[in-house]
C-alpha cells in the first residue's frame, strides 16, 4: 500500500486538475482548482461517512460519480478494466449543511478485504442493486457482512433504472427488499436512480439527508479516537501521509500519538479532512493526517493511530461469534482464519470452548489466538473468513479484549464467557476489577473495555464509589486507579488474619517482613502498598522497616523467656563496649537453650534495647547513649579526635572502636578527615 501519491492526499483522487500537495507550516495545500480546496474547514458542520455495497458492476462507482462529480476510480487499470479494485473516496454538501464522506468499495469477490477495510466505520451504506440483474452473489455476501458490522442505517438504491423496464425494477426491488428482512438493514428506504440520466439523483440526496438525522454523532465523538490505516504515502519535502476514517473522540494537530502494533511513537504534523486543511480531525471523517517521526516503509494498511496511552495490544479475545448459515462447513477446534478489524486483515486461530464443534447459523462465545497483536476494544465488531478467503464464516463482537486462556468445556469457563456477554457498563468494570491479576487497575485500562471518553467512564466509576462497590485511589492524580470493593476488603482481612496468626506463632518477633507476607498473599507491589498504607492511616497496622505489625501488637515473654531477657540485658550493661559476639552467648549463659537465647536476643534487638553497631557486634542501648555522650563531649572540647584517642576514652579496644566510629559516620554523628573525626555540624553546639 506504500506509494508516492499524485493527487489529494484526502482521498480524492484522479480530478481533472494540476494537483500541488505541499505542507505549509504543517498543513496540507493545494492548487484550488476545486472550491475550498486548502481552506480551513468548518469545525461545527457535522461530517459522516457514507459507504457503498453491493455486486461487482451494479454501478457503484458510477452512483458515487453523480452524487459528487468525483472519479473514484484512481488506479490505471481500474479506469482500463472499468472494475474497482482499491477503495475510492469522494465527498459532497448535503442541503442541511452536512458534508458526507463517501468511501466507494470494490464489489468484486477478489477484493473482499478491501470492501471489509470500507465497510469499517460506514454511518450510512448505500446497499447497491442493478434494476435490470436483481440480486447477485456479491450483494448477498456485501449484505452478510452489512449485518454482522451490525451496520443498520442505510438506503437500497436501484441503480441503471434507464436499462429497466418497470416491472423488472419492481420485481427486482420486491426480491432485494424481501432479502432485508432479518437482517440489520430490514426496512431501509429505496430509492430508484440512474447516474446516467441523473433520474432520482436528487430523491437520493434528500433520503441521505433524513437517514443522517438518524446516525448517532454522540457515540462517536465519545469514543476512544482511532485511526485505521487504509493507505500509506509519501509528500516530497514534507514525509509520511496515512489516511483512514476517524473511528471515536478526535485528532489534534502537534498531538503526540502511536501507531500499533509495531509501537512507533509519532506527532501530528498536518490534517486534512475532505480536501481542506483543519486543526482538528472528528469521528466519522475522512482523514489525512501528515505524521512525523515514521517512514512509509514501517507502515501499512491495518496499521492503527491512536493516542499513546491507548497503545496495549492483545493477541488472545475472548468474541461472541455469529456464523453464517451459508457457511457450507461444520467449523472445528482449532481451525485457522482470517479475521479482519478495521483495515487489519489478521490470521488466527479458532478455540472453542463451549461446544466440540460449531454449526452454521450458531451464535456461540469463542476465543480467537490471533497470530499478531493487534488493538482492540470491548464492542468491536470483527468479521471472520475462511484461510483461503473464499467464504465468510461469520463474524463476532469482541467481549473481553484482553482474555485469558481458558480450559475448555468447564462451567466456570461457560459461566465467565456469559457474565461478560451480558454485562453492562457497570458490570463491565466490576468484572474486569474482579478477574483483574491485580488488585487495582489504572482507571486508563476500563477504557478498553469501555470505549468512551474519560466524562462518561468518569461518571460511571462514581456512581459506583457512591454505591460502595468499586475503591478509587489517587483519583485526583495522575494515574489514578480503581478497585473492587469486597475484593479489596476480604484482602484486608486476610492480611490482618495472616499478621494475628504469625503474631500468634512468633510473640517475640516484631513483626513480618512485608515483602514476604505480599508473596504469601500473592498480592501485585501496586496493591499490597495501598493496602498497607492505608491500614497503616486507620492505626490498625504499624511498620518498622520492612516489618509490618499490628498496631495492638507487643512482644510477649514467657517466664522462662523473661529471666533470659534479663540475664541478657545485664551480660551487655556490665560488658558495655567490649560485647560477646551472638555466638559466644551460649558459653555466657549455658542454663538457656541457643534457640531460646536467639529468639530473646532478636526480640531485645527489635524492641531497640539492643543497638547493632556492625555485623555480629551489638551492645546495649543505654551503653551506647552514654558512649555516644562521651564522645560528642570530647570532641566539643578537642575538636577533632583519632581511633586512639577514642579507644583510651572509651575503655576499648581497636576492634570495637573502628566500627563504633564508623557507625557513628553513617548516622551522621562524625565526620571523618583522614585519621580524625570531627563532630557533624548539625551536632556542634550552638
Amino acid at each position: 500500500m506504500n506509494q508516492r501519491y499524485e493527487g489529494s492526499p484526502c482521498g480524492i483522487p484522479n480530478q481533472r486538475y494540476e494537483a500541488r500537495v505541499g505542507f505549509t507550516g504543517g498543513d496540507y495545500a493545494a492548487k484550488p482548482h476545486l472550491p475550498g480546496r486548502g481552506k480551513p474547514m468548518h469545525q461545527d458542520r457535522r461530517h459522516l461517512i457514507i459507504g457503498t455495497a453491493g455486486h461487482v458492476d451494479h454501478g457503484k462507482t458510477a452512483l458515487v460519480g453523480a452524487l459528487t462529480g468525483m472519479e473514484t476510480d484512481r488506479l490505471k487499470e481500474e479506469q482500463e478494466r472499468g472494475l474497482s479494485i482499491e477503495l475510492g473516496f469522494a465527498y459532497f454538501d448535503l442541503s442541511d449543511d452536512s458534508r458526507a464522506g463517501i468511501v466507494d468499495v470494490p464489489g468484486h469477490e477478489k477484493f473482499i478485504r478491501s470492501m471489509l477495510s470500507g465497510a469499517y466505520g460506514m454511518d450510512i451504506v448505500l446497499f447497491v442493486v442493478d434494476a435490470k440483474e436483481g440480486v447477485q452473489e456479491q450483494t448477498l455476501e456485501h449484505l452478510a457482512i452489512l449485518d454482522l458490522l451490525g451496520i443498520s442505517n442505510g438506503i437500497l438504491v436501484m441503480t441503471k433504472s434507464d436499462l429497466a423496464t418497470a416491472d423488472e425494477l419492481a420485481e427486482a426491488t420486491e426480491m432485494t427488499q424481501e432479502m432485508l428482512i432479518g437482517t440489520s438493514l430490514e426496512a431501509i428506504p429505496t430509492v430508484s436512480v440512474s447516474a446516467l440520466t441523473g433520474a432520482g439523483i436528487e430523491t437520493l440526496k434528500e433520503t441521505i439527508v433524513k437517514q443522517v438525522a438518524l446516525a448517532t454523532e454522540t457515540e462517536e465523538n465519545d469514543g476512544i479516537p482511532r485511526l485505521y490505516v487504509d493507505r500509506v504515502f509519501t509528500v516530497q519535502g514534507f514525509g509520511v501521509v496515512v489516511t483512514g476514517t476517524l473511528i471515536g473522540g478526535s485528532i489534534q494537530r502537534d498531538q503526540r500519538m502511536v501507531i500499533l502494533p509495531q509501537g512507533h511513537a509519532v506527532r501530528v504534523r498536518g490534517i486534512q479532512v475532505h480536501n481542506e486543511t483543519a486543526p482538528v480531525a472528528q469521528a466519522g471523517q475522512r482523514t489525512a493526517v501528515n505524521l512525523s517521526g515514521v517512514s512509509a516503509q514501517d507502515l501499512q494498511r491495518g496499521d492503527v493511530l491512536c493516542p499513546t496511552e491507548f497503545s496495549r495490544v492483545t493477541d488472545n479475545i475472548d468474541v461472541s461469534m455469529q456464523v453464517l448459515s451459508s457457511f457450507p462447513r461444520i467449523l472445528e477446534h482449532w481451525t485457522r482464519l482470517r479475521a479482519y478489524l478495521g483495515t487489519r486483515e489478521i490470521f488466527c486461530r479458532l478455540i472453542l470452548l463451549v461446544d466440540d464443534a460449531i454449526l452454521p447459523g450458531d451464535t456461540v462465545q469463542v476465543q480467537l489466538r490471533l497470530e499478531q497483536p493487534i488493538l482492540t476494544f470491548r464492542g468491536d465488531r470483527i468479521i471472520l473468513r475462511d484461510f483461503s478467503a473464499q467464504y465468510t464464516v461469520g463474524g463476532g463482537e469482541v467481549i473481553n479484549p484482553f482474555a485469558p486462556k481458558h480450559k475448555r468445556f468447564t462451567p466456570e469457563t461457560i459461566a465467565t464467557l456469559a457474565q461478560w456477554e451480558e454485562a453492562d457498563d457497570a458490570q463491565v468494570v466490576n468484572t474486569v476489577l474482579e478477574n483483574s491479576e491485580s488488585l487495582c487497575v489504572p482507571e486508563s485500562f476500563l477504557h478498553y473495555y469501555l470505549p468512551q471518553s474519560q466524562t462518561n467512564v468518569n461518571a460511571i466509576l462514581t456512581r459506583l464509589e457512591a454505591d460502595g462497590k468499586i475503591v478509587r485511589w489517587d483519583k485526583s492524580g495522575r494515574s489514578p486507579l480503581v478497585s473492587d470493593a469486597v475484593r479489596t476488603a476480604n484482602t484486608q482481612e486476610k492480611i490482618i488474619q495472616t499478621l494475628t496468626a504469625f503474631h500468634s506463632a512468633e510473640p517475640l518477633l516484631a513483626g513480618q517482613n512485608a515483602s514476604q507476607l505480599r508473596r504469601e498473599l500473592k498480592l501485585d507491589e501496586i496493591g499490597f502498598e495501598k493496602l498497607e498504607n492505608r491500614l497503616i492511616t486507620e492505626d490498625q497496622l504499624a511498620k518498622d522497616g520492612n516489618l509490618l505489625r499490628l498496631a495492638s501488637h507487643e512482644i510477649q515473654f514467657s517466664e522462662e523467656e523473661e529471666t533470659a531477657k534479663e540475664r541478657l540485658e545485664k551480660l551487655f550493661l556490665e560488658a558495655g563496649m567490649n560485647t560477646p559476639t551472638f555466638n559466644e552467648l551460649s558459653t555466657h549463659l549455658p542454663d538457656y537453650t541457643p534457640q531460646l537465647l536467639e529468639s530473646t536476643f532478636f526480640a531485645l534487638l527489635n524492641l531497640g534495647q539492643f543497638v547493632k553497631i556492625a555485623d555480629n557486634f551489638f551492645i546495649h542501648k543505654t551503653v551506647f547513649e552514654e558512649i555516644q555522650e562521651l564522645l560528642t563531649t570530647y570532641l566539643r572540647k578537642h575538636d577533632t579526635i583519632t581511633v586512639a584517642e577514642f579507644r583510651e576514652t572509651a575503655q576499648t579496644s581497636r576492634k570495637y572502636a573502628v566500627p563504633f566510629l564508623e557507625y557513628c559516620d553513617s548516622r551522621n554523628l562524625t565526620i571523618r578527615d583522614g585519621n580524625i573525626r570531627k563532630l557533624h555540624p548539625r551536632h556542634r553546639a550552638p
